[in-house]
């Protein structure tokens, strides 16, 4: 196990900040290895296999590459979840995590959940995993993030109903929800200068980028669907870019939702947005 995490550190020291690369080196030998974080701290001299070696050495390889590490390895965990990910779906963040939280503690029991948008399925997963009790649906235009979608909810076992849709062009079932949940494309183009690599060249632009002169474009159009699809005291929640989120406020207060509320994240960052419909 100890010559794993000196090999680790000699390939990719340079790429990555040292605190970086020791949660990146706990990430590759778990993968390896089966083991938890703690599980490696009580199995430092454990020898690796050929086999383990070989599995190493590619996700190395790929990562030298500028493969974020969650890709390399297949995985990443959300909400205490394994969750499968692959290139074609956005990689799971802590501060998405924060708005899952948020959303689990203002749900009534048995509530109806959209998430639109869903990418890997994190939020929909998780949010059924932590609220059993709920009936959560999820949407994406894209038929492979619904694919790699499926498969999460299938390894935990969660119920979650997937569908198609463009959010932009297409109305959405004739449902009612208790609550809507969304993490939408954010990040106006003009921004991508000033994104990593490792994002910006490996994970899907069409879930990360919106049009510099429309960065609220999805926050209006889920919004207008959602004063018809709420149930009558439901619920919207978004996630949000920081500079902009006061103007997500204020969009929402100008189409009559009630009682909006902005959030930080654990960076202080403005970042999650709740909105009622009486």
């Amino acid at each position: 196990m100890m010559k794993a995490q000196q090999y680790i550190f000699s390939e990719l020291t340079g790429l990555y900040a040292e605190p970086e690369l020791q949660s990146v080196a706990r990430l590759l030998l778990s993968t390896c290895t089966g083991l938890s974080f703690t599980g490696l701290l009580l199995n430092k001299n454990t020898t690796f296999s050929e086999y383990q070696w070989a599995q190493l050495k590619k996700m190395v390889e790929l990562m030298k590459s500028g493969m974020p590490v969650q890709y390399a390895t297949g995985e990443t965990e959300f909400c205490g979840l394994r969750l499968e990910v692959a290139p074609g779906v956005l990689i799971p963040r802590p501060e998405t995590e924060e708005l899952v939280e948020w959303a689990v503690r203002s749900l009534p029991p048995d509530a109806r959940v959209l998430d639109i948008g869903t990418g890997s399925g994190c939020m929909a997963v998780a949010l059924q995993y932590l609220r059993p009790d709920c009936r959560v649906m999820a949407c994406d235009v894209s038929p492979e993030a619904l694919r790699q979608a499926t498969r999460n909810a299938r390894l935990h076992k969660m119920p979650v109903r997937f569908f198609q849709l463009d959010i932009l062009t297409d109305g959405l079932p004739d449902e009612s929800w208790d609550l809507i949940i969304s993490n939408p494309p954010y990040i106006p183009h003009q921004e991508s200068v000033s994104i990593e690599p490792r994002v910006k060249d490996f994970e899907p632009a069409v879930a990360l980028f919106v049009d510099n002169d429309d960065p609220l474009l999805f926050y209006r159009r889920i919004a207008g669907l959602a004063k018809t699809h709420l149930a009558a005291g439901g619920q919207l929640m978004f996630e949000t870019h920081r500079s902009f989120a006061a103007d997500c406020v204020e969009l929402l207060c100008s189409q009559g939702f009630s009682r909006v509320e902005l959030r930080k994240d654990i960076s202080g960052n403005d970042r999650m947005v709740r909105a009622c419909i009486d």
